[in-house]
């Protein structure tokens, strides 16, 4: 089963409790998502009607927002918007009155609608009713599940299932802004940054899987309100941070290839190869660069390697800063991932600086560049 699509818990809300006319049979609702995962809930049968919590919504992506003063409920997501009224026919579907094919009503505090209406108001298809043992079934459930952010007076927002970045300026016109390359699944954040020179850096990453050892980064560089230029790039139990600004240089990685690009121009300056200086096929972190070094880390093995960039000299940090016993647990250990956990601090002249987040003493590590 794909557990993307188990429920999200059922909320509980406090609102008058509507009369339920007769008594309702247990039943239960099996449905199929349009990307896949079959998932198997409770339902009750009503007047000859199935009905289906409404919390189904918001496993599908939808946000629910309570007017308890008139008890009615609003379910909204990206290009969808449902709302229906306890002991009302009609519900609203993308801002159209439509006949909800029943009566949502309230039941120890959960909200129930019918189970045509939902699978309908989803894009779905009624598969089939078994009144013998009273299972509604249902396929080819949407979800409308997507991530906003402001920023400079603007809402950027991603459709999770397609990967499309809109942008919705001040005066509320909407427009796509970019593709990301693939589907999004769970906790997407958004970081801005402003260039020195005026472009805007943004970033969205999107940790997902269980338990969340997936990390994908999309990055884009703005100017103009265009993207111009946009990588992704994809790690496995591996959480760190790439760099995106060094002097007038702002980076773009997809793991393999880093672009060094021009700020204010947004032109390419130069291209390195990670794989050919890492001296493996994988995707890097890129965890600190300056005019003369670069540091980067390999999603697999997990060592930070300093490569001089006048030289050429490649130096694995590890076997510089560190004693012998954690030398070896760097080479040993795989929780919570292979590799050393030295972090990069900062730049004091020629020296860098580190710390070891294995063992939090405290300790500075200090390398010195050109062997000074």
């Amino acid at each position: 089963m794909d557990k993307r699509w188990l429920l999200a818990p059922i909320f509980v809300v406090s609102l008058l409790t509507a009369p339920v006319a007769n008594a309702a049979l247990p039943a239960y609702f099996t449905y199929i998502m349009d990307g896949g995962g079959k998932v198997t809930s409770s339902a009750l049968v009503k007047d000859g009607m199935t009905y289906v919590s409404a919390s189904h919504w918001e496993a599908a992506g939808l946000k629910v927002v309570w007017d308890k003063s008139h008890q009615r409920a609003e379910f909204t997501g990206w290009g969808k918007k449902i709302a229906v009224r306890i002991g009302s026919k009609q519900g609203v579907l993308d801002g159209k009155l439509v006949n909800a094919e029943g009566v949502p009503f309230e039941l120890n505090g959960q909200l129930y609608v019918p189970a045509r209406f939902l699978v309908n108001s989803l894009g779905g298809t009624t598969v089939s009713w078994d009144a013998t043992k009273r299972i509604y079934t249902a396929t080819g459930l949407l979800s409308f599940a997507s991530a906003s952010a402001q920023f400079g007076g603007s809402t950027y927002t991603v459709d999770k299932k397609t990967g499309s970045l809109y942008l919705t300026d001040s005066a509320g016109h909407t427009r796509l802004l970019a593709n990301l390359g693939s589907q999004l699944f769970d906790a997407v954040q958004f970081n801005f940054q402003k260039t020195p020179k005026g472009l805007l850096y943004l970033t969205l990453t999107d940790v997902y899987g269980e338990p969340h050892i997936n990390n994908k980064w999309y990055t884009m560089i703005i100017k103009d309100g265009m993207v111009i230029r946009q990588a992704s790039v994809g790690y496995y139990i591996r959480y760190g941070d790439n760099v995106k600004i060094a002097g007038n240089q702002l980076l773009l990685t997809d793991g393999k290839i880093l672009r060094l690009i021009e700020d204010g121009t947004g032109n390419v300056t130069e291209k390195i190869d990670l794989t050919t200086l890492g001296d493996i096929s994988d995707n890097y972190l890129v965890e600190g660069m300056d005019e003369d070094y670069l540091m980067i880390r390999s999603n697999q093995q997990g060592f930070l390697m300093m490569i001089d960039r006048k030289t050429g000299t490649k130096t694995l940090l590890y076997k510089e800063l560190l004693d012998v016993e954690q030398q070896k647990y760097a080479e040993t250990n795989d929780l919570p991932y292979y590799g050393d956990n030295l972090k990069f601090l900062k730049r004091e002249g020629d020296a860098l600086l580190f710390n070891n987040d294995y063992v939090q003493d405290g300790k500075i590590y200090k390398f010195m560049l050109g062997g000074s």
